[in-house]
């Protein structure tokens, strides 16, 4: 098994003229009431569309501090005594702007940013138990080292003989493992149990009180579904089957319909972030408020007259805090100069065959090369645009048939789905707004619009796979060729 990390993103993008010479960054102000005012799109009811703090709260918010983390190693792999070790040094921060010199600098920067955690809790040896250690076995190096960036699974040293662990890092939900042991960055994660459960059977009334609270609080919509209703459809929620790989319920989704994680190899050239399309992608500045929302502001936002919390969540920072404008850029810096790993798929001659499928069959009409995508919104069923709308979003004005409830009833449901890009396909699974297919063969099976099928990626059980039908009539001859183009994308 391969262990080393691959961070492809120092290596190609900054090089020749541009290595070793001093950057002067021109860093945007992340939330600025005027740019913060116009960098999503409407909510699908326009009324409940989000309302932030002001630029003046959040700017009254603590800084973060980011701390050196150490690894947690598996089950009998640790040194001897090293967590006393640990507890024996000194508090060491290890972002600091005045020493980026550098455009490597603030990209090798930014990785850090990427890769720490916010928030903690006192640790447990090992942490997060031995259920959470055993789940990352498949990403231990040759010296025993977790690698998974999975939450709880680094100490932090805050304060001299406190050690704590630390969760809810950007690297825990994008990082990948190739089935050869290649472990990169920015691809969609692809750890299993990705999406919240319900209490399991057992439960005590508290445990369950604490859960129906805790899930309302990441997924409520009284708009659509007043409190009552959803403590009576969560307690008759079955818990999921079938594989959870990179699929995620988090704040703002669906627990019953979680979105697929994405990969975010390539960012830089889509004009729209998140499924729904949520938010504008125009410049640095809107992916860094796109950071600041997916870290929790979102649960503290009024929805009309809906505010979700007026504290944390699991899905927030360490409470009163926030990153830093210098913070927030280096990390999307990095984000932008992320690769993807060397691809192994070969541009034979079946691949060609099924470019000439891709071509013949009209695909470039909502996937045009480059970038393989038009870089438009979709129509979700029954969502109907306004001529005001239509004015300041790029509209492909059909509906591909899909599961419309991210889209039509979700905190970030615009009535919209993003075209995605084809390109890393390859890597990818969990295929699908909610990642029902865990294949490309699966995507294109012409049975999974059957109402008997049993999806093999995310499913709470027997149902077809709605929506985007397009290549489901292709003999399987030009089906295979044509997945075997996608794979070389």
């Amino acid at each position: 098994m391969k262990t080393a990390l691959v961070i492809t993103s120092t290596i190609s993008l900054i090089a020749g003229t541009l290595a070793g010479q001093e950057f002067h960054p021109d860093i945007p102000r992340a939330w600025a009431d005027k740019d913060v005012a116009d960098f999503e799109v409407p909510l699908a009811q326009r009324d409940r569309s989000p309302r932030y703090m002001t630029e003046k709260e959040y700017y009254a918010l603590k800084v973060r501090t980011i701390y050196r983390a150490y690894p947690v190693y598996a089950e009998g792999r640790e040194p001897a005594g090293y967590l006393e070790s640990l507890k024996q040094k000194e508090p060491e921060v290890i972002f600091d702007p005045s020493k980026l010199k550098t455009k490597e600098d603030w990209i090798a920067a930014g990785r850090i940013v990427f890769e720490s955690e916010n928030s903690f809790s006192p640790a447990t040896d090992p942490p997060g138990g031995k259920k959470v250690i055993a789940g990352r076995a498949k990403y231990v190096s040759k010296d025993g080292i977790i690698q998974g960036f999975s939450p709880r699974t680094s100490y932090i040293i805050r304060k001299k003989g406190v050690l704590e662990v630390g969760s809810n890092s950007c690297a825990a939900c994008h990082t990948r493992m190739l089935p050869d042991g290649t472990i990169f960055e920015g691809g969609q994660g692809d750890q299993g149990g990705g999406i919240q459960q319900p209490p399991s059977a057992g439960a005590t009334a508290e445990q369950i009180r604490k859960s129906k609270d805790q899930f309302w609080t990441l997924v409520g919509v009284p708009w659509l579904q007043p409190r009552e209703e959803f403590d009576k459809f969560f307690s008759e929620l079955k818990r999921a089957e079938g594989n959870l790989m990179s699929t995620f319920a988090r704040q703002g989704t669906s627990l019953t319909h979680p979105p697929h994680i994405p990969s975010l190899i390539g960012i830089a050239d889509l004009k729209y972030l998140d499924a729904t399309g949520l938010v504008r992608h125009r410049s640095i500045g809107d992916l860094m408020r796109y950071a600041i929302v997916n870290e929790g502001l979102d649960t503290m936002a009024h929805y009309g007259d809906f505010q979700p919390t007026t504290g944390t969540t699991p899905f927030s920072q360490e409470a009163g805090t926030r990153f830093s404008d210098e913070q927030l850029y280096a990390m999307a810096l990095y984000l932008y100069s992320l690769k993807p790993p060397p691809n192994p798929n070969p541009t034979d001659d079946r691949a060609r065959a099924g470019e000439r499928t891709f071509q013949q069959q009209g695909c470039p009409a909502c996937h045009p090369p480059p970038f393989y995508t038009s870089n438009k919104l979709t129509l979700a069923t029954g969502f109907k645009v306004s001529d005001e709308l239509r004015q300041t979003v790029d509209i492909l004005n059909l509906s591909v048939g899909t599961d419309p409830t991210l889209a039509t009833a979700t905190r970030r449901g615009t009535g919209f789905y993003k075209i995605p890009s084809l390109r890393g396909v390859w890597f990818r699974n969990a295929f699908g707004h909610t990642g029902q297919a865990d294949t490309l063969e699966e995507w294109f099976n012409p049975a999974r619009v059957s109402p008997d099928y049993e999806p093999a990626g995310y499913h709470r059980g027997k149902g077809p796979i709605v929506g985007h039908e397009f290549g489901l009539k292709l003999s399987v001859e030009d089906r295979t060729a044509l997945i075997a183009f996608l794979r070389t994308l």
